[in-house]
Order: structure tokens, then sequence, then C-alpha cells
């Protein structure tokens, strides 16, 4: 964290200061063009008087100036003098904007730009009395030419503003990170906070302390278990420790004040996302325990229900969220029954179609069938997703399994659905099987006994 938050502060540095540079260079360059124009305008004005008072002898005045350029121009365009080339030499200037101008209102002015010497000509005339025009002009360089002739002392000024920033930017992040190093990620406490969010987070140490009890019972009570239970043990100690260590993480931050109060919000909402993680885990693992022990004791809830009835209930639970994916959800196929318990039929299905929607693509689809084949009452439920590589189809019904994990917790997934379903299964003596292509879709079917041999 420390090394991006000072990556943060170099490049807030670096941005600020390519900013300041880039202003003052506009701001220089717009200032000596507006310096430039009011002094060509100057000039001309003061040209023509004495044009208009003298005669043409008064030009000598003009030619002792060497920065400016002054020319004198007839009403049909010929250069009658100029002080920097012989008059005969120069094109016509009647098709110039500031004598076009200028013959119209009395005055005139205009700017070209050179592309190729990076140059700028501020050009002004004015019409004298006998209907000749005096025109001054001036040339400098533009902001860009002004940068190319200071590149070398330019870069050193780079260069120094590199280094100093790296400097403040490690210091100052030290500096922020130095309270959250001494900080115990395990008991995280109300002091050196904003008073407004001591509530917040004694509550928050109180969640986190009710959770770890409530690790500890787990971890107790899978110990008495069998091998298979304290691995499950293990994997749920990993899997909600990093909720945890998020919650944790975003708390510390609020509580040294180290975020903006807009941004609270935000880190709040975060925090609510990681709890409901949390609850989700916890709720898949009950489930999973309750199927783990349907052997274990007598069901009095077993009774023939309509496959394509279920799904239909299904698809009423998971309508919003797939709108919410663009998913499209549709059922199709035949009626068939089978003799299980309806809720663990519902919540296979539902899991099954869950991943679907959450692997799915936007203007994806979800189709469900349901029919039967041979005797036996089928359901299988068809996506256009992203699919599962090769390698992973015959592990992504273990407990904890995930093909792509980062997208797996950016989904809200806990790694337990499919182990539902396959324990759902197996209760009902069933078979799952699946058929998937990555980058195409992916099939999962559940196929029940029939009614014969399940009665």
């Amino acid at each position: 964290m420390k090394r991006e938050l000072t990556k943060r502060l170099f490049t807030a540095c670096m941005l600020v200061f390519l900013l300041t540079m880039c202003m003052a260079l506009f701001v220089s360059g717009s200032y000596l063009r507006q310096r430039n124009r009011d002094e060509v305008k100057e000039k001309a004005q003061n040209i023509s008087a004495l044009i208009d008072a003298q005669g043409m002898q008064a030009i000598d005045f003009a030619e002792a100036d060497s920065a400016m350029r002054t020319t004198v121009i007839a009403p049909d365009g010929r250069v009658l003098f100029d002080s920097e080339f012989p008059a005969d030499m120069l094109e016509n200037h009647a098709d110039r904007e500031e004598i076009q101008e200028a013959a119209e209102t009395g005055a005139g002015e205009s700017e070209r730009y050179s592309k190729s010497l990076l140059q700028e000509t501020e050009n002004y005339a004015v019409r004298l009395r006998d209907g000749n025009f005096v025109r001054v002009s001036i040339t400098q360089d533009t902001v860009w030419m002004l940068v190319v002739s200071m590149l070398n002392p330019m870069l050193v000024i780079v260069m120094v503003a590199v280094l100093l920033s790296v400097f403040l930017a490690s210091r100052f992040s030290n500096r922020i990170m130095e309270p959250i190093n001494r900080m115990d990620v395990e008991n995280p406490d109300d002091r050196d906070i904003y008073d407004e969010m001591k509530p917040f987070i004694r509550r928050l140490v109180s969640q986190n302390q009710q959770i770890h009890r409530q690790m500890e019972e787990l971890k107790a009570e899978h110990a008495k278990q069998d091998a298979i239970r304290r691995e499950f043990t293990a994997n749920v100690s990993h899997e909600l420790k990093t909720p945890l260590t998020s919650i944790s993480g975003f708390a510390e931050i609020i509580r040294d004040g180290m975020v903006q109060e807009k941004d609270i919000p935000h880190f709040a909402d975060t925090i609510h996302k990681e709890a409901g993680r949390l609850m989700s885990l916890v709720n898949d693992i009950l489930k999973l325990s309750r199927l783990e022990d349907i052997d274990e004791s007598p069901r009095n809830d077993l009774k023939v229900f309509s496959l394509q009835e279920t799904a239909e209930v299904v698809i009423r639970r998971l309508q919003l969220q797939a709108e919410q994916q663009e998913i499209t959800l549709e059922l199709d196929g035949e009626p068939a029954q089978i003799y299980g318990v309806p809720v663990i039929i519902e919540e296979v299905i539902y899991n099954v179609c869950d991943n679907a929607i959450k692997y799915g693509r936007p203007g994806g689809f979800v189709r469900i069938t349901t029919g039967m084949d041979g005797g036996r009452p089928f359901i299988r439920i068809k996506d256009n997703g992203i699919g599962i590589p090769h390698a992973d189809q015959s592990r992504i019904f273990e407990r904890f399994y995930r093909v792509d994990k980062s997208h797996s917790k950016e989904v809200g997934g806990t790694g337990l659905g499919l182990s539902i379903v396959k324990h759902g299964m197996l209760q009902h003596g069933g078979e799952i099987t699946l058929d998937s292509t990555p980058g195409s879709g992916t099939e999962i079917g559940l196929w029940f006994p029939a009614l014969t041999e399940q009665g």
C-alpha cells in the first residue's frame, strides 16, 4: 500500500507541475502576443500620423526601428516602400487581410502563422489621407519555438521536479502509513479517529469479535469430525479471512481519517458488501451441512412434485438478477415429475441457474429444459457464457473450488454453490452431466431416477 500511495502522490505532484508549466507557457504566449498587437498598433498609428503631417520623408523614422517592419502600400496593392525588402521585389498586397479591412474601416489587423518556421506575425494597417496604407509588422517565435530554444534548461527543471516529487511523495506516504503500520489488524480500536466515526468502529470491533468467536466455534466443532471435515474447516477459515481482512483494512483507513468525508459512504458500502459475502458464505455452509446430515435423520417432507413448476419458481427468484445482467431466462420442454424434497431440488436448480447468470455475457441467455428420457425425469440448464476450461471441469463440484477466483469474488460467489448441487443430487439418487466449451457456454444436466425406482 505504501508503494501505491507513493506512486499516486508522485503522479499528483508531476501532474500539478506539468499543468502549471503548460499554463505558464500559455499565459506567457498570450501576453507576448497581446503586447505585440498593442505595439504594432501604436507604431502604425504614430507613423500614419507623421506621414499625414509631414509626408513620405517621415518614413525614415520607421527604418530606425529594426524590430518592426514598416510597409507603405498603394490603394491597388502595389508596395511603395518596405523597411526590410526592395519595394519592387514584393508581390501585390491587395489580398492581405489587414489591407482589405483597412480599406473598409480605416484600420485593420491580422495574424499569420508559419508552420515551417514556428513563428507568428502580427500586422496592423492604417489608411492614410492620400489613400495609401501604412502597415507595421512584427514577427515573434511561438510558444513551441520558445520551448525548443529553452529545451536544456527545461529538462533540468523537469529533472529537479521529478526528484523533488519522489522525495516528497515518499516522505508523505511514510507519514500517512506510520499510524497504520502501528495498528493491530486483528484488534482495531477507536483511538486517534474522528469522534463521528467512533461508534461505527466500536460496532465493527464488536462484529469482528463476534465473527472470530463464530470461527473458533466452527473450528472446535469440525475438529471432532473426520479428515474431510478438518479440511473443510481449513477452507472455511481461509474464505472468511479474506472479507474480514478487507473489512478491517477499510475500517482502519476510515478510523485514521485517511479519507475525505465525501468518500466515507463508498468505504462503508464496500464494508457492507464484504459483510454480505460473509453472510452468503455462512448460509451456504449451513445448507451444505444440512444436506450432509440428511442420511443421519429420517425425513418427512418427501413427495412427488413437478420439475417444471419448481423451475418456474426459480426463474421468478432470479428474474431481477438476470435483468440486471442482461440475461434472458427461458423455460421449455415437457412436464416431468420426481419424488424428493422440493426445497432441496429448488435450491439445486437455483444454484445451477445462478452460476449460469453470474458467468454469462450481457445479451446472453439461460435456457431451462425439462422432460423425460427413457422414463427418467431430467432438467437441463444451458447458457452461452464463458464456459469452463477442460482442465477444471472434473473439479467444479468440489467445495470452495473456483475456476476464476478473481471473477468469483467479483460476482459474489462462495465456492459452495455447485458442491450443494452435488450433495443435493446424491441425496436424491440423481446424476449430473456436464458439457462445456470454453468461450461458447455450458450445459449441466440433472437426471433423476424414474418414479417407479423412487417410490
